[in-house]
């Protein structure tokens, strides 16, 4: 859907920006969740999570620190946020072309709250997201169904099955919305939560 100069919201966690900045989202450009796909690694000490498994049973231990398990459960969830992401990126692209990537997008909500809601779904995911930008969009908004995002670890071929309802939904009581376009800063709102 076209929006012209719309009021939609974001829980923004990005680099310092002032009112009546302008902020680009398109194909060329790439958002915090490129990173961490991309580039998100998890190590103590330069040993992965793999490695400290190996060790662990070449060794006969059966005790793990508050810090090796941490590793394990961040490489966990952060494995099956890839396989989902990747998955969702290859769906995209083979069938639904015209859509954003969603590691090039803006994600917005309708209200201020929906955009609280989400500060505290990334503090859980000890993301740093501390405020809320109203911003004035002017470009293309695509809603999807927010429910088909299940961070899981599943075969591959269930996350591309996972994709194609997330890609196919229109309804939905959880939507995602994603933007491609200028957004403009109309106001920052500190929020401690």
């Amino acid at each position: 859907m076209k929006v012209n100069k719309e009021i939609f919201y974001h829980a923004y966690s990005g680099e310092k920006v002032d009112i009546g900045g302008i902020l680009v989202f398109n194909s060329d450009t790439h958002n915090k969740m490129y990173d961490e796909v991309y580039n998100n690694e998890y190590k103590i000490d330069g040993i992965d999570a793999n490695e400290l498994l190996i060790n662990k049973k070449r060794n006969q231990e059966n005790s793990f620190s508050i810090d090796e398990v941490e590793l394990l459960l961040n490489t966990i969830n952060n494995d099956a946020f890839v396989l989902r992401e990747l998955a969702l990126e290859e769906v995209r692209k083979s069938k639904y072309p015209s859509y954003p990537s969603r590691l090039s997008c803006l994600y917005i909500t309708k209200t201020k709250e929906e955009a609280i809601n989400w500060i505290k779904i990334l503090k859980r995911n000890k993301k740093k997201c501390k405020q809320v930008l109203t911003l004035e969009l002017t470009g293309e908004i695509f809603s999807f169904d927010g429910n088909q995002m299940k961070r899981q670890n599943v075969s591959y071929q269930k996350h591309l099955q996972n994709a194609e309802l997330y890609w196919n939904s229109i309804d939905s009581n959880n939507l995602e919305i994603l933007f491609y376009g200028e957004a403009k800063v109309i106001k920052i709102e500190n929020i401690d939560i």
